[in-house]
């Protein structure tokens, strides 16, 4: 009777075991939580939601192998979290052990090896990132410009040799690279009316081939410093004779989108080759730079001032009537690609409709990802 009773005690906790096996393997083996990826979210916001720290990103990277881009998270995919409580390093005392067995500094390469890849967006697609020009408050100082060409066309393209002279305080050497290009009229501030600057219209980049150096007058031969061939490796539009060279400088087509994190008021002043209507991947200048707290790949709002008369007017306004502020209309939105002190050159990412210099530019702060930022093509900010 005994042996009856253990057998069946015996195959009751049999088959308990194999259904909590079957039935809840969480209490077999321990998961870590997960998150199916909402749109929107990324690696910052996840960590800020569950830690309260948006810094453990890199963690959470190391978790998920299969994410390529931090910023740009694909909707649906499920995310493995790091334990439940915030995973953050504590400063404990730690007795320094003896110099015989004190292991070796980690060397600084090894801690950048194990950084994650940082991701932005690839405007290259969009627009030719040489070709954006600059808006500069000061004159346009030329450092040479072209004066003829082999074949003596008036309008040059790419492969054209043509020659260039430089001002003989510039040092050139062979290989050098220029913009071509010209500079605007002086413009004026399309709000204030002030003087506003300088725009540089790029036509083309040539490379510097050859010294030449001989000029003749009458009879006598002399030589002529800072006079060379060159070939024109671009041509974005056509380029002439007398058109003026600066030194050319490399913009990166990858950017980090980032927020504003600050109120941002100024104004679209000026345009790519003073074209009349701003539409997407136009190229644009605002009034403000690095000094106001700008940087290369903030993302900012394009708006109209909406205003009407008051119906109601106060009585005391007797020279001007009053007006009631309404909302802001929004136009667009642009990202800085290029930040100087004072002035930035930004490329329209959207436009609701085409408008012209004069609207207002304001700050575009996100906790999650902007919907518009991932349909541009990825890349490596190196």
């Amino acid at each position: 009777m005994k042996n009856i009773i253990r057998k069946k005690y015996s195959g009751t906790i049999l088959l308990f075991v194999i259904l909590c096996f079957f039935v809840s393997p969480s209490l077999t083996f321990a998961q870590n939580p997960t998150h199916i990826v909402q749109k929107g979210d990324t690696l910052w916001s996840i960590c800020e939601e569950y830690y309260g720290d948006p810094n453990l990103w890199p963690k959470l990277w190391e978790m998920n192998p299969f994410i390529t881009n931090p910023h740009l998270l694909k909707a649906g995919d499920v995310i493995t979290l790091l334990e439940k409580e915030p995973v953050k390093e504590e400063v404990k005392e730690v007795k320094k052990p003896d110099a015989a067995v004190e292991k070796p500094p980690v060397k600084v390469d090894e801690i950048k090896k194990a950084e994650p890849v940082l991701m932005g967006v690839d405007i290259s697609g969009l627009i030719e990132v040489d070709a954006i020009g600059y808006l500069s408050v000061d004159k346009i100082q030329a450092w040479g410009s072209i004066f003829s060409s082999d074949n003596k066309k008036i309008l040059l393209g790419t492969g054209e040799t043509v020659y260039v002279i430089f001002d003989e305080s510039k040092d050139i050497k062979i290989g050098d690279q220029f913009f071509i290009g010209n500079s605007s009229p002086l413009l004026k501030h399309p709000v204030t009316g002030k003087d506003l600057g300088y725009t540089f219209n790029v036509n083309g980049i040539l490379t510097i081939e050859e010294r030449l150096g001989r000029a003749q007058k009458g009879d006598k031969s002399y030589e002529k410093k800072n006079v060379f061939k060159a070939e024109i490796n671009e041509s974005y539009k056509p380029v002439q004779s007398e058109d003026i060279l600066i030194p050319y400088k490399p913009v990166s087509s990858c950017v980090l989108p980032i927020p504003v994190n600050k109120e941002m008021d100024a104004n679209i002043v000026a345009t790519k080759n003073q074209e009349g209507l701003i539409q997407p991947n136009s190229i644009v200048y605002i009034d403000l730079g690095s000094n106001d707290g700008l940087k290369r790949g903030n993302v900012l709002d394009v708006v109209k001032k909406n205003t009407v008369s008051d119906p109601k007017p106060d009585e005391t306004f007797t020279i001007k009537k009053s007006k009631i502020i309404l909302p802001d209309i929004f136009v667009g939105r642009i990202m800085i690609i290029e930040c100087g002190a004072k002035i930035s050159t930004a490329i329209v990412l959207s436009a609701v409709e085409p408008f012209s210099s004069g609207v207002y530019i304001k700050d575009l702060s996100w906790d999650k990802t902007p919907d518009f930022l991932s349909e541009i093509s990825s890349c490596t900010i190196k």
